[in-house]
């Protein structure tokens, strides 16, 4: 998935609120939207190289983007709508495995009392669900969701198991914005009722998926790195 737009790298400096950075561009403070709500001190800290993407627009109080921060030597995305972006990109070209025989894909189906990410449909097979997740948490190897409590994403988990009850097919997949996780685990330290329904929802016939991906610095391109296992072991 190629990312569109100007774009700049900068230093951050400081986060005013969850959606606000403040950012050193070419020597000037700017002020930037963060994509993403969660709490990331491990990955925005003073003086940590950004990537910020030149997006004015009338209705905006922004003019730039932050959507990566260096780690170790490599920009990770830290853009929380990429795994739909991503996943809207790659479903209709069949390059999930799982997914693959499913030759229809719809955005933002309205199931009972929500609005899930992906339909699915194949007039040969049950339709299937799918929640995506973005984690960008990571710490000896493990990637983890959430980083703060979600309440959003433990309705959702109780949608999949009514779907599943209904005769859908059903899976949460986990996108791992970057190369170093070798597996995804719930963060149970943060959000202890996410990870117990994640545990109902898989015996309850919901799938479990989780791809790492990677983000070509050159071409500013995110695409799929490889599927890890998601470990349920409280």
């Amino acid at each position: 998935m190629k990312l569109q737009g100007s774009f700049v790298y900068g230093q951050f400096l400081e986060r005013p609120n969850r959606f606000l950075a403040i950012c050193r561009v070419k020597g000037r403070r700017k002020p930037a939207y963060i994509p993403n709500p969660g709490p990331m001190p491990d990955l925005l800290f003073p003086g940590v190289e950004v990537l910020l993407r030149h997006n004015p627009a009338d209705h905006r109080k922004t003019a730039y983007d932050l959507i990566c921060a260096r780690n170790n030597g490599t920009l990770l995305s830290l853009d929380s709508r990429v795994p739909n972006w991503l996943l809207a990109e790659i479903l209709p070209r069949g390059q999930l495995a799982p997914f693959a025989q499913y030759t229809d894909v719809y955005t933002e189906p309205v199931y009972r009392e929500s609005r899930l990410d992906f339909l699915l449909q194949n007039k040969k097979l049950p339709p299937c669900l799918i929640e995506a997740k973005s984690s960008t948490d990571a710490e000896d190897s493990i990637g983890y969701f959430p980083r703060a409590v979600t309440a959003r994403g433990q309705r959702h988990l109780q949608e999949l198991m009514h779907a599943v009850t209904d005769g859908y097919r059903a899976a949460i997949v986990f996108i791992v914005q970057r190369t170093d996780a070798k597996k995804l685990c719930p963060n149970d330290r943060i959000d202890p009722t996410f990870g117990q329904i994640l545990r109902q929802a898989a015996k309850k016939g919901v799938e479990t998926y989780a791809w790492t991906t990677q983000f070509d610095e050159a071409k500013y391109e995110i695409s799929i790195n490889q599927k890890v296992p998601v470990d349920l072991t409280p």
